[in-house]
């Protein structure tokens, strides 16, 4: 038997999107460090989370008053829908309730998208059932029960989908007063407990699917406009199906042709050879890499042989770029001389030291040369390394360690 009435304004008509309603309860709470307030109304249209849905967002207003409360969070606790608000409101008081309807229509789209991709899942020859949905902020996932999906059923399961969505197959919702009902004889009801007790909803879409779900849904397949399928990960022995619909699928349509037409510019090449042409620039990269560290190990090498012969107490160099390599290079080829080593690398507003030596004397001098340079730094066992701003304080710097020398 049929129950004339869902729990919620929300899910009797979901494509309402102004309601009054009478405030039943408000209380204070703290929320981190901020105070919000939980406001309970006798009926809502704002959808308060629930199976895989996140909740909707929104607005209460007072008939008398043109400012608006903001609805930041529902959720459902027993028979109740608990709306947290930023403002407290009057008990007893009726109010406006508004619905943000880009994120409602939004979640609907992806909500009865997920419910035909699972039901053509689920069908011969795929068997794939469904463990797990979610709807996320930007893209949404299915959970699986199998190890891998190739991309040929990918595009089996999208293009199935799609037909259907073009026949705009009818969507409606239907109450039964429990799992024992005569009616559900014919929905799957996937996902039920078997001690689950009290009404049960069923969301029917033509004669593909039938399932238990308490979230908003469409009217009509059409209304969920396309989906697309994007990739797949494996997951615990199942696999997580990524997918989004309707006008999510037009944003990523308009994203993907911004971001293709930027890569023409650069690349100088059509869409169609964006994938060769990163290739090649992959592979000319790592070759000019390893020319680079070669250049920068024979660099270091030759300095190193010119320090060595230097008569210098200190042995003093500078480069303009940072490199790790012909540091580690230079510092190697040094060896155990033991003449201090000043390194400075980088340009002005971002440079690095290497202080090396005895260990007694780069401890001595190591922290009233990096007051010197203005800079920050430590180190211990004969190495202070460090970060400073002023390439121009490296004269004084390296004048004041040749007299400490």
């Amino acid at each position: 038997m049929l129950i004339g009435r869902m729990l919620f304004k929300c899910q009797r008509e979901p494509f309402l999107q102004v309601f009054s309603s009478t405030v039943t309860a408000c209380k204070e709470v703290k929320i981190g460090k901020k105070k919000r307030y939980e406001v309970e109304l006798d009926d809502t249209i704002l959808f308060p989370e629930g199976g895989g849905q996140p909740s909707d967002f929104g607005t209460l207003q007072l008939p008398t008053s043109d400012a608006k409360i903001g609805v930041l969070d529902v959720q459902r606790r027993g028979g109740a829908a608990v709306h947290t608000t930023d403002k407290p409101v009057p008990v007893g008081q009726v109010v406006n309730a508004s619905v943000d309807w880009e994120r409602r229509f939004d979640h609907m789209q992806q909500h009865t998208g997920q419910h035909l991709l699972s039901a053509i899942a689920e069908q011969e020859p795929y068997k794939l059932n469904t463990v797990s949905w979610n709807l996320g902020a930007s893209v949404c996932l299915v959970e699986l029960d199998a190890p891998s999906i190739s991309h040929e059923i990918c595009d089996q399961l999208e293009s199935r989908c799609n037909s259907l969505i073009r026949q705009a197959l009818p969507v409606v919702t239907k109450v039964f007063e429990g799992k024992d009902d005569p009616g559900l004889s014919s929905a799957h009801t996937r996902g039920l407990p078997d001690d689950h007790t009290g009404p049960v909803r069923v969301v029917q879409i033509g004669e593909v699917d039938e399932n238990m779900c308490c979230g908003t849904h469409l009217t009509s397949l059409a209304q969920v406009q396309a989906i697309k399928l994007l990739h797949t990960e494996s997951k615990r022995g199942n696999t997580l199906l990524y997918f989004i619909c309707g006008e999510r699928v037009f944003k990523f349509l308009n994203s993907t042709l911004e971001i293709n037409s930027k890569l023409n510019v650069l690349l100088s090449s059509p869409p169609q050879q964006f994938a060769p042409m990163v290739e090649k620039l992959a592979k000319d990269s790592k070759t000019h890499r390893k020319q680079c560290e070669k250049l920068s190990d024979e660099l270091a090498t030759l300095h190193a042989s010119t320090l060595l012969s230097s008569p210098e107490p200190v042995l003093v160099i500078h480069r303009p770029t940072s490199d790790a390599q012909y540091s580690q290079t230079l510092q190697h080829k040094l060896g155990e001389e033991k003449r201090p080593l000043l390194l400075t690398m980088g340009e002005q507003g971002a440079a690095q030291v290497v202080f090396k030596g005895p260990e007694e004397l780069v401890d001595r001098l190591g922290k009233e040369l990096m007051k010197r340079l203005d800079g920050k730094g430590g180190g211990k066992n004969g190495r202070f390394q460090g970060k400073f701003s002023d390439v121009g304080k490296v004269a004084g710097a390296v004048e004041w360690l040749k007299s400490e020398i």
